[in-house]
């Protein structure tokens, strides 16, 4: 009996006789276990010019064809050949019996020549081999497997002098150049290098393609080899050659034995070339034949458009000398504008090495979707070093054309050019993907994030005012800058610039700060404000406003708001209610208690006090405050401001003392008052300066209340003054004079501080005759805060001369500016001895 042996067809097949239930799963399992006869797969051989049988010049001897190279050139091309010779005698060989030549099947001969390395080369001893190369200058047109490589050998005793010892013809379907998976061995100066390819990406820009290779060299002798000046030329399938650049760091190189170096190369081809079957070859130039010459020719991979951009917060690492940096793209903004869209984009660079650096001067460009590029122009690594460990980071901006597509552009990080290079481009040492931003219209209230060297700052545009001022607007944004980390930081010098619509306001921009010192300690914040005057009659629709750092003798751009539309309408205050000022530092809340119209013979003036307490848990110099009169037409006068000039201390309360003058024809019921902190030059407005304008500001509505006319000369107040007169006597002496004396009380409310008071109550006597005559007396100056005090004035008529009685009207004023409010009014008799 056989053994049957237990594969699945058999057990498939037991199953079936033995069970006719499982005739169905049987046929399933012999259907799914028929064997299959394996396809044979034929493996494509590859000949190469090692598989060119040697020529024999001697009974041992041997010469062995082992590259062959061709450069195209416009009118020729440079052919290379490289012959290896192997003396197996037992003598040494004389070198100078033996020639080559190259020849056409047709029979064109090309003359030849040796490499400069190569003429002194003369004898061969026993046992060893050298290389001779070989130059000659061919058709253009000339294929390698059109020509004849031929071995001479001396000898006068036949015709023509020469023996063919034998030739090396090879055929077409031969590889003469490295495949792309495989190193190339050659002999550079006598030094054996081993060289490969090890990545080929390409990018499109513009109307060019741009190869990048990367080639490692190995040295396997066994001294250092320097760079050899060999020259890189990218050749393609239709012949054509195109030269490449080796960036900085693989020029001026040494190489120790058995250690390697990667080099980076580039070249730009035309978008119309196509780049399949491409080469890489090396050539040296030759003193000898003052040529250019091929050395190696090697097969690139195929190329595709393959993305070398870094992903957003990836580290590149670039080599500088000994040491080495990584640099990340850690993020963006874009904001668009009418014509064009600004771009912001942030770089970190830290050094990784236990060494200082020097960073380059790189140059930055953004190349678009579309092809195009766009240099930035920065100095922000002018004269930058890093400490080991070190970080910096940079703040780049570009402009990019409404016609030019903003969508997925990638930042390019390129050397800094040579003055006298002949390269059409510069070589980038990084590419850097650009996440797509959606722009913004409007990021009042929005956060920003900028990554620096001490940490992470926040940017918040809290707000846009336009505001009244004499000769013309001013244009305020506030932006609150936070120190998020948790050591102190010092900010950056900085610079602020407004663009309304299409236009840069760069000489009038000023950025105002509310600090003196640059420190900023952790997880507190300060306000900054960007200011520029624009005339009042101007209607624009965006505006634009950007941190600068300064860096050297240029600016380079921190951060970017946008607003579009109409700009917000300021905080209106009800009479009343408080408005809460909250300069880090100098916290005040200031509301509206009085306002009054002082009326004239052709205008008025209106009159408002503010009542300002100092929120702070410690003594400051309130700010000095400024601002403007504002009606309901939209007309606005501006204020003249007078305030306390010492400090106050926590909870203390000051009176702020605003007017203007203003048209009779004013309606004064919805008049406004807006009002906001000083600024002079840079910076707040300091104790007893000047303003220049005012930032912060809100609309105080007021309430335009004339103070009650009492009948009596009892409880006049003038805050915050008030004064009682009584006893008053008005004296006639017989002659032209008369002298009025009178009793008061004045007090103070202690509540408050005041700035210079030029209030003064004005004393007015009216004749029965219609006469008047007036005395002013200041406050604390003229007649003191007391309880009982007295004061007198006198004043000289020629209608009092011999008059014994009569009566008079004493009116008292609130005097301000030449303007004045009656306060009180009570009438009184002359007497001889005074009056009761």
């Amino acid at each position: 009996m056989k053994k049957i042996p237990t594969t699945a067809a058999a057990l498939g097949i037991t199953l079936l006789l033995t069970n006719s239930h499982g005739a169905i799963a049987a046929e399933k399992t012999i259907t799914k276990t028929t064997t299959k006869t394996p396809v044979k797969q034929t493996k494509t051989v590859v000949h190469t010019l090692a598989n060119l049988s040697p020529v024999k010049i001697t009974a041992k001897s041997t010469v062995q064809l082992t590259d062959v190279n061709i450069l195209t050139l416009d009118e020729e091309s440079i052919l290379t050949y490289t012959l290896v010779i192997k003396n197996g005698d037992g003598k040494t060989l004389d070198l100078l019996d033996y020639w080559s030549k190259v020849k056409t099947a047709s029979g064109t001969t090309y003359s030849t020549s040796l490499m400069t390395k190569d003429k002194d080369k003369k004898k061969l001893s026993a046992g060893s081999s050298t290389t001779l190369t070989y130059v000659a200058k061919v058709g253009k047109n000339v294929k390698i497997s059109d020509l004849l490589f031929q071995i001479i050998k001396w000898d006068f005793s036949q015709s023509g002098y020469e023996s063919l010892k034998g030739q090396f013809k090879i055929p077409a379907t031969y590889l003469t150049s490295t495949p792309p998976d495989q190193s190339k061995t050659l002999r550079v100066f006598d030094t054996p290098i081993k060289a490969k390819v090890s990545q080929v990406a390409t990018f499109v820009s513009g109307d060019y393609n741009y190869v990048n290779v990367s080639l490692d060299l190995t040295n396997i002798g066994y001294k250092i080899f320097e760079d050899p000046k060999v020259k890189f030329v990218i050749k393609t399938s239709s012949g054509a050659s195109y030269p490449m650049s080796a960036d900085t760091t693989s020029t001026e190189y040494k190489i120790q034995p058995q250690d390697t170096k990667s080099l980076n190369l580039m070249t730009s081809i035309p978008k119309s070339i196509i780049l399949s079957k491409m080469e890489l070859q090396l050539v040296q130039d030759d003193e000898t034949t003052k040529l250019s010459l091929p050395i190696a020719t090697m097969q690139l991979p195929g190329a595709s458009n393959k993305s070398l951009a870094i992903e957003p917060n990836i580290e590149k690492f670039i080599p500088l000398g000994s040491g080495k940096i990584a640099v990340s793209f850690t993020g963006a903004t874009i904001v668009q504008s009418f014509d064009e869209h600004n771009l912001s984009m942030r770089l970190n660079l830290r050094n990784t090495s236990g060494t200082t650096v020097t960073i380059p001067k790189y140059q930055f460009e953004i190349q678009t979707s579309d092809g195009y590029r766009l240099p930035i122009s920065t100095q922000a690594t002018e004269n930058v070093t890093l400490q080991p460990l070190e970080e910096r980071v940079l703040n780049l901006s570009v402009t990019i054309p409404a016609s030019v597509s903003s969508v997925k552009p990638q930042l390019f990080m390129n050397l800094p050019s040579v003055a006298d290079s002949k390269d059409t481009f510069s070589y980038p040492v990084g590419i850097f993907a650009i996440p797509e931003v959606k722009p913004v219209q409007n990021m009042i209230g929005q956060k920003q994030f900028v990554q620096t060297t001490n940490g992470i700052v926040g940017f918040t545009l809290e707000s846009i005012q336009r505001l009244p001022w004499s000769d013309g607007d001013l244009v305020s944004a506030k932006i609150n800058i936070r120190n998020t980390g948790n050591k102190t930081i010092i900010l950056p010098e900085m610079t602020g610039l407004l663009k309304i619509d299409s236009a840069k306001l760069t000489a009038d921009s000023k950025l105002i700060t509310t600090q003196s010192s640059g420190l900023l300690g952790a997880n507190t914040s300060t306000d900054v404000y960007v200011v520029s005057k624009v005339p009042g009659y101007i209607d624009f629709s965006q505006l634009q406003i950007s941190l600068l750092e300064k860096v050297g003798e240029s600016n380079s751009e921190w951060v970017q708001f946008i607003n579009a539309g109409s700009l917000p309408e300021l905080p209106t205050i009800a009479m009343g209610e408080s408005h809460t000022i909250d300069t880090p530092g100098h916290s005040e809340e200031l509301k509206a208690v009085r306002s009054y119209i002082y009326n004239g013979i052709s205008s008025d003036l209106i009159y408002a006090e503010l009542e300002a307490k100092n929120l702070e848990d410690h003594q400051i110099d309130l700010s000095q405050f400024a601002g403007s009169f504002q009606a309901s037409d939209g007309k606005t006068y501006k204020a003249t401001v007078s305030q306390v000039e010492t400090s106050t201390g926590p909870d203390e309360k000051s009176i702020i003392a605003l007017w203007a003058k203003i048209p009779k024809s004013i309606t004064t019921s919805d008049l406004k008052l807006v009002v906001g902190e000083g600024i002079t030059d840079n910076k707040l407005t300091p104790v007893k300066g000047e303003s220049t304008g005012y930032v912060n500001a809100a609309a105080l509505e007021l309430s335009v209340i004339q103070p009650q006319l009492k009948t009596n000369l009892t409880e006049l107040a003038m805050f915050p003054y008030t004064l009682s007169v009584k006893n008053v006597r008005a004296k006639l002496s017989g002659s032209t004079s008369v002298n009025v004396t009178f009793d008061y009380n004045m007090k103070r409310n202690m509540d408050y501080t005041i700035g210079e008071f030029t209030h003064k109550y004005l004393f007015e006597v009216v004749d029965s005759t219609g006469r008047t005559f007036e005395k002013e007396f200041a406050p604390e100056t003229d007649i003191k805060v007391t309880n009982g005090g007295s004061a007198s004035f006198s004043f000289d008529d020629a209608v009092f001369e011999g008059r014994e009685a009569g009566s008079l009207q004493l009116n008292v004023y609130d005097l301000f500016q030449g303007q004045k409010i009656k306060l009180g009014s009570q009438g009184f008799y002359y007497t001889s001895t005074g009056l009761e």
